[in-house]
């Protein structure tokens, strides 16, 4: 007796051990992705190294390493080499240099040092030297070109238009280097930069990575198509799966007859929630759109043709893809609800004169539903995550063109789109020098980490609701 409860007793300690892990493990790849996510917009100061050989390197440190190293004579020792970005990706190509400490004979934050936001090419670190206008230097020296700047900043729009003007640049090695004014996204000096700037800077960087359209590859800029797209996608996709989902869990468990179809049926719905998800990919991109999309192109845009409209990928196909996708969810979540249902209600209901249909529109329906809104809680989870299938069905890396906007018939259903979780793969596994936008990828993974938490803890709050609503103590 002693030995079976030992041995009860480490099975429950294992799975407790077990379950702590694994909640320690998703809190650590949160706070990761928490840490480095939100440290994106903050301005981070400009340190000049001046190195023993005469090189001058000006950046912010990213982080330190040791390495051991072995001397002529067999003696070990252990050297430290910093990782700065220099954020010049015209030398330095992939935006960072490796600086052995020991060969660093001086280094200083200048409060003169400024960061250039461009269009393209990344960030520029260097010192203003002289503000240009039409050929002609009109300011020279850090505050000079740093009012004449603040003064024509209102008037950007209209820069971009002429390209006249432009800022001449002197690099920490002074070497100069002129940018058009209509190609700056902006300028700051971070070390000169106060606790509160500071904060100003940050709230603004976060407003328009929220609200602006991405830029250079989007390694720059925002995210707006991608979130906007991400969001009519999941809106889609509800709207096709939630009615089949319920249809065929009622049909499953109110009136479907036990044989061997309905056995079928169930093995098909268990079999379809475990294929991988590229597969229904492969699916949507054969069926979808070369087949319902082609036939749709051959009977009512043929002068459009050989060019297509619907047989290409698009918001429409990833739609229906992942419906599918996610329809074994939501049907496995509606039947377990409606088992869960008490006979007598229904029995009540026939009782006083109410029909099959009447019964389970009035009576059942009420009651399942927070078990259809934990169906819609899982599939909108999944498909928000979900970026295998879509690759292949619609969705790209960059598009300037939103499926909904102003023109007629205001929603383009044929056109490709912007995918949160397509623009975190894209920027973080780069095969150009990718490891500069990983910032960026962990700041997208936390945007699609809060969206997904926002619409389950809406979902969650009106499933609550509902089940207070509809509850047997309360009827």
């Amino acid at each position: 007796m002693d030995s079976k409860w030992s041995r009860d007793d480490a099975l429950i300690w294992l799975s407790g051990g077990a379950l702590v892990l694994g909640l320690l493990m998703v809190a650590g790849l949160i706070l990761v992705i928490v840490v480095h996510g939100l440290g994106l917009f903050w301005p981070k100061e400009l340190t000049r190294y001046v190195l023993r050989d005469g090189r001058v390197v000006l950046g912010h440190e990213t982080s330190r390493t040791s390495v051991r190293t072995t001397d002529s004579s067999g003696e070990r020792s252990v050297a430290y080499r910093l990782r700065v970005r220099t954020g010049n990706r015209e030398r330095y190509p992939l935006d960072y240099v490796w600086l052995e400490e020991g060969r660093i004979a001086g280094r200083d934050t200048p409060s003169e040092a400024v960061v250039v936001g461009q269009d393209r090419g990344g960030d520029l670190f260097g010192f203003l030297d002289s503000f240009v206008d039409d050929g002609t230097v009109v300011a020279r020296g850090y505050e000079a070109v740093r009012a004449h700047y603040q003064e024509r900043n209102p008037e950007l729009e209209r820069l971009r238009r002429q390209r006249a003007q432009s800022i001449v640049l002197s690099s920490a090695d002074g070497r100069l280097h002129a940018v058009s004014l209509a190609d700056v996204q902006r300028i700051y000096a971070p070390n000169a930069m106060t606790t509160w700037t500071r904060i100003r800077h940050y709230m603004g960087g976060a407003w328009s990575y929220l609200w602006t359209p991405p830029r250079d590859e989007n390694r720059l800029g925002g995210v707006y198509p991608a979130v906007f797209g991400t969001a009519a996608m999941v809106i889609l996709m509800s709207i096709v799966v939630m009615p089949f989902g319920v249809l065929a869990a009622f049909y499953l468990r109110e009136y479907g007859r036990p044989g061997p179809l309905l056995n079928g049926v169930r093995i098909a719905v268990n079999s379809l929630a475990g294929v991988p998800s590229i597969v229904f990919g492969v699916f949507g991109l054969g069926f979808f759109v070369y087949f319902l999309g082609g036939t749709l192109d051959r009977l009512f845009f043929p002068g459009d043709l050989p060019e297509p409209t619907f047989g290409r990928g698009g918001i429409l196909w990833c739609s229906l893809t992942l419906a599918l996708l996610t329809l074994p969810v939501v049907i496995v979540a509606v039947e377990e609800g409606l088992a869960g249902v008490p006979r007598e209600l229904s029995e009540a209901s026939h009782a006083l004169g109410a029909t099959r249909f009447e019964t389970l529109w009035r009576v059942i329906l009420p009651v399942v539903l927070p078990s259809i809104l934990t169906g819609l809680i899982l599939s909108v989870a999944r498909a928000a995550g979900t970026v295998a299938p879509l690759m292949i069905t619609g969705v790209v890396a960059f598009s300037a063109e939103l499926p909904v906007d102003g023109a007629w018939p205001f929603v383009h259903l044929e056109r490709e789109f912007m995918h949160l979780g397509f623009h975190i793969f894209d920027t973080g596994f780069r095969p150009d020098g990718g490891e500069a936008s990983l910032p960026m990828a962990y700041t997208s993974t936390l945007l699609l980490l809060a969206i997904v938490v926002a619409l389950n803890a809406a979902a969650i709050g009106l499933r609550s609701r509902l089940r207070r609503r509809y509850s047997l103590a309360a009827a």
